[in-house]
């Protein structure tokens, strides 16, 4: 079905291929056109080297060509160039961003030598604006920064913005090291707006975008830089631009080729193996590893999972390694090929990537498939057309494995086995009675986990469709009409099966269960401008005015066989012993309880109109003002707030154009930027929906009138911020350096409020008097270190923090403790601790286990002190090196993995004299350090402050279980740990082959590099888990370290 649904559409697209094809071929000649056709044999031969004038070094990738013609030559890493050309009179022209075009009348030369002068002009870098608006950077008042997506198409995993890590200043992407989740991104403490060729889709990540069709891609610090995108774009946006085949002239094939295998890991899981299961220094298999001592000719009846019985046997630290052996050998393959023409008139691109990605546990794989169209088109001098069709599918046979719960390897292997027994003996061995019953020694909370990797699945089937076309047309010299309508889609399947008696699922799907989610989404986002710009003497006017429409719309449909199924193994909705459930976009709380067709919510859908406009009047090149204005009507507001209007300001002044600038500064600008943005409701927030249920009238479906009450007064969160900051140029455009500070001020937040339930409802959505205050700072430092000869070192470090602040709270809906005050953080990292004397000594009770307090502790904040990153590119002659570093420094996170070890008792550092008296000797004599209270008292206010303390205290004495202390105490951290960490993101060494051996194997380019990813990382406190996610280590899976080999051939 999906296949037809596309068939016409992918029919008209290649129909306009071809056009582009063609029609992008030809050349204009005087009034006539000429269809480019097979060239034929040149008669002369020219050769040369190609030099920066300062320094006299050679420059690779300069394009070399024959002038009114589409044949041309690229230098390689030496600058040297070999072209063939017809005759004498030929001129040849040299182009290369950054520097002054030249040319060179070939005459009777063989060999032609030229030198190029950097571009002043050009060295103003242009950047990608809101709505796709190209502009120097010179003239904003907002801070920008910009990544060329040659730097992410080295190293390629499986997501782009694992690559874009460290190379923003005040873009904190948040790496997993869970299978199949995504990095996040965070702009400022907030999440961008992804803009992918000047359409804000609804449904498209970055990582649906292959790094080698990524051609640049431009941040958009701030609200005022994605003023125009509306309430989407409050928290700044990230601007990609994919390519579009433009470029050197004629066809051009491109190959890149990654292929990465696992190298070790960064992060590994260990456990201690010379206790049992078992509590209490007993063998028991049911639960917790405080059991009997292995290896010392102990005996007990366990199971034999090759005779499949139990049997008396000697408790022996069989398992050992039984996580290391669990782990697979994974690797990453990023493989594309693309075919791109540029013409007189126009330019096509075709690309198809696939990336196979193999994860760290058994059966998880993945297979993505890419496939992206673009093209320009000329049409005319007026009208030009440009579009770009993009196809996203993506499979995965299993995608669980992981967290605190019975589907994670981790928790089952690590913290809760016991390595008296040796898994390996299980892994093609799962089954007592295939399909039915599960060869396993354990029967309470988890499962075989080679059963729950090969036949307890969660599998995904995932297509994304994007597209978009973009109609310009010169109305005069000044003035266009530009019309951008941009559409995606996204058609996803996640199918579950469990089989029969697997005990995870605690008996609810005893007989085995089948269900299928399908969720399926759009989202159209329309835009219609007129832009002008004029120059009147010293004063440079541009202008735009537009308008745009954008939404969306989802849906789910639910099913699963109910009662269990018929034939085991045999995994249908057909075969369900009873009617299978159908839910119409299930609340996942409620399905156990749907047992027939239920419609919840049938769809969730979304639309934003707007109008804006924006004015810039740049004098002399050096004075800058930006205003923009933008008015939107949302669907999700009440009537009465519908429609809110927000404006923005900024202007930007050269300063080393009015002032002479000391020796060595070339360039310095001084900007600032205030915005006011405004942030809409999500779909239902203030319209609630009937709930539906069959439990309520004997299995018959009825619907519960909702219990909030629709609010006509609330209105759209709101933000106003401001921005400052300086760049300038130093040593001759050598050294760049950027600096901002913002602050932003978030306001009528909305919450839900209770009223009487003699109303007839429970709750409503207000605003609250509670605001918050954010502010940071971002650095960005551009530097060629060295640039002599053949070797060349340019460095990029950026650095950054942000931090956010209450400043008013609301007497009614403001929490009350001591940390909620005017100016304090609002990342808080709070929890229970330990009661501890005058001195700081740890407090025991009369069982000699630590006193726990009753009051919650602020042990400090979540955010890091602040984020950096560092990129190092080395280039002598035709090798290059790249190191990427990045890190965070403070804040703290929740080590749950070591946490939860030191309960369960699987903790290595548990592995000691005390625990080894207790368990073989039987002397329960561990003595923790710290006090006890001899007499007197200690009293607390409602906040937990202490209003009188009269205790007295003597060392502690008192003898107690090991077991019992380790398992109160742990290491006293309770899981609170500095994440600060350092990491080698990126590696590569690359190797440029010489153009004549490259021309040897047909090809124009040639290069290999080695590479490496997630290489190696520095950890102040963390042991075993990676702190790279941030947001949580639920017993996080092992961080992989990732080698291997790139080439790129371009034909």
């Amino acid at each position: 079905m999906f296949a037809r649904s596309f068939r016409i559409p992918l029919l008209i697209l290649l129909t306009c291929l071809t056009f582009y094809s063609t029609y992008a071929g030809t050349i204009k000649m005087a009034n006539s056109v000429v269809v480019n056709r097979a060239e034929t044999p040149a008669d002369i031969t020219i050769t040369g080297v190609v030099n920066d004038v300062k320094g006299n070094i050679p420059l690779p990738g300069v394009n070399v060509t024959i002038k009114g013609t589409t044949r041309g030559a690229t230098t390689d890493a030496q600058g040297r160039y070999r072209i063939n050309v017809a005759g004498a009179a030929d001129v040849l022209v040299f182009s290369f961003i950054g520097y002054v075009n030249k040319e060179e009348i070939v005459g009777n030369r063989t060999e032609i030598n030229v030198t190029m002068a950097d571009d002043q002009k050009q060295l103003d870098e242009v950047v990608v604006t809101a709505l796709g608006v190209k502009r120097e950077e010179r003239s904003l008042g907002y801070a920008v920064q910009k990544v060329s997506g040659a730097t992410l198409q080295t190293v390629k995993g499986v997501n782009a913005a694992t690559s874009l890590t460290g190379k923003v200043a005040g873009l904190w992407i948040k790496n997993s090291t869970e299978f199949n989740e995504a990095p996040s991104l965070l702009l400022r403490g907030e999440t961008p707006l992804l803009v992918i060729d000047g359409v804000p889709y609804g449904n498209m990540t970055i990582g649906n975008i292959p790094q080698d069709d990524i051609e640049s891609i431009d941040v958009l610090k701030g609200p005022t830089a994605a003023a125009l995108y509306g309430s989407r774009g409050g928290s700044g946006a990230v601007i990609v631009t994919t390519k579009r085949g433009a470029g050197s002239k004629g066809l051009t094939v491109t190959v890149n080729s990654n292929n990465m295998v696992n190298a070790g890991f960064l992060m590994l899981p260990e456990v201690q193996h010379s206790y049992s299961a078992g509590l209490g220094g007993v063998y028991d298999p049911t639960d917790y590893v405080w059991g009997a001592k292995l290896d010392i000719g102990k005996r007990a009846m366990q199971w034999n999972p090759i005779s499949k019985q139990m049997e008396d046997m000697e408790l022996a630290s069989r398992g050992k390694n039984n996580f290391q052996d669990f782990l697979v050998p994974g690797g990453i393959t990023n493989n594309t090929v693309s075919i791109s023409q540029s013409g007189e008139n126009g330019s096509f691109r075709v690309s198809l990537n696939h990336i196979y990605n193999k994860g760290q546990f058994p059966n998880l794989k993945s297979n993505a498939m890419n496939f992206s169209v673009s093209g320009e088109m000329k049409v005319g001098n007026k009208f030009t057309l440009s579009s770009q069709m993009g196809y996203n599918r993506k499979t995965a046979p299993q995608i669980s494995g992981s967290g605190y719960s019975a589907q994670g390897y981790i928790y089952n292997i690590l913290i809760w086995m016991g390595p008296e027994y040796d898994l390996s003996l299980y892994k093609d061995n799962y089954w007592l009675t295939p399909n039915v019953q599960q060869n396993w020694h354990y029967k309470a909370w988890y499962d075989n986990p080679y059963l729950m990797a090969y036949e307890k699945l969660n599998g995904i089937e995932q297509n994304k469709v994007n597209t978009n076309l973009t109609a310009t047309y010169e109305v005069f010299p000044g003035a266009k009409i530009i019309v951008r309508p941009g559409f995606d889609m996204f058609f996803n399947n996640e199918t579950r099966r469990n089989p029969p008696n697997i005990l995870s699922t605690r008996g609810w799907t005893a007989n085995g269960m089948y269900s299928i989610d399908q969720r399926n989404g759009y989202s159209f986002n329309g835009d219609a401008l007129l832009t002008y710009n004029k120059s009147v003497g010293k004063l440079d006017i541009d202008a735009l005015a537009g308008g745009t429409i954008y939404t969306y719309g989802n849906k789910e449909l639910y099913s699963s066989t109910r009662g269990g199924i018929v034939v085991p193994g045999y995994y249908s909705l057909n075969n369900s012993i009873e009617r299978p459930d159908v839910v119409v976009n299930p609340n996942p709380s409620t399905q156990a309880s749907l047992f027939t067709i239920t419609d919840g919510t049938p769809y969730g859908r979304k639309q934003v109109n707007s109008v804006y406009g924006k004015l810039t009047l740049g004098y002399m090149n050096a004075l800058f003002l930006d205003v923009t204005a933008r008015n939107d009507w949302s669907s999700t507001m009440p009537q009465s707030s519908r429609s809110y209007f927000y404006p923005s300001a900024g202007g930007s002044i050269v300063m080393s154009e009015f002032l002479k600038m000391p020796t060595g500064i070339d360039f310095w600008k001084i900007r600032g930027s205030w915005t006011l943005s405004k942030t809409d409701l999500g779909v239902f927030a203030n319209n609630q929906t009937y709930s539906t249920t069959t439990a309520d009238w004997d299995n018959f479906n009825s619907a519960t009138y909702p219990t909030t009450i629709r609010n006509s007064a609330v209105n759209p969160e709101t933000n106003r911020t401001w921005e400052i900051g300086t760049s300038a140029y130093f040593l001759g455009k050598r050294f760049k350096l950027d600096v901002a500070y913002f602050n932003k001020y978030n306001y009528n937040i909305q919450t839900s409020a209770t009223v009487s339930s003699a109303s007839g409802f429970t709750s409503t959505l207000i605003n609250t008097g509670q605001s918050y205050i954010r502010k940071g700072v971002e650095v960005s430092l551009d530097a060629m270190l060295v640039k002599t000869g053949s070797f060349q070192w340019n460095a990029v470090a950026n650095y950054s923090f942000n931090h956010r602040y209450f400043k008013d709270l609301d007497p009614v809906y403001s929490a009350v403790n001591l940390w909620t005050i005017p100016g304090g953080r609002t990342d808080t990292y709070t929890g229970r601790t330990w009661v501890t004397d005058r001195s700081g000594n740890l407090v025991h009770q009369a069982s000699g286990l630590p006193l726990a307090s009753n009051y919650n502790y602020l042990y400090g904040y979540t955010d890091p002190k602040f984020i950096w990153g560092l990129a190092n590119n080395f280039k002598w002659n035709n090798f290059t090196l790249g190191l990427s570093f990045d890190g965070r420094v403070g804040g703290l996170l929740n080590n749950y993995s070591s946490y939860k070890m030191w309960d369960t008792g699987s903790h290595p550092d548990s592995d000691n004299q005390w625990r080894y008296d207790e368990v073989v000797n039987g002397n329960k004599s561990y003595v923790g350090q710290g006090v006890k209270v001899t007499g007197g008292t200690i009293t607390y206010d409602n906040l937990g402050q202490v209003t009188s303390d009269t205790r007295e205290f003597a060392p502690n004495d008192i003898k107690v279980s090991y077991q019992s202390y380790a398992r109160t105490y742990g290491d006293g951290t309770r899981g609170v740990t500095n994440a600060t960490f350092l990491k080698l993101r990126e590696v590569s060494i690359g190797y440029t082959l010489p153009s004549a051996f490259a021309s040897r194997i047909g090809a124009r380019t040639a290069s290999i590099s080695l590479t490496g990813q997630n290489v190696l990382m520095w950890a102040k406190a963390f042991r075993f888990a990676d702190p790279d996610k941030a947001d949580d280590t639920q017993l996080t899976s092992p961080s992989v370290r990732y080698v291997g080999a790139n080439i790129q051939l371009t034909f």
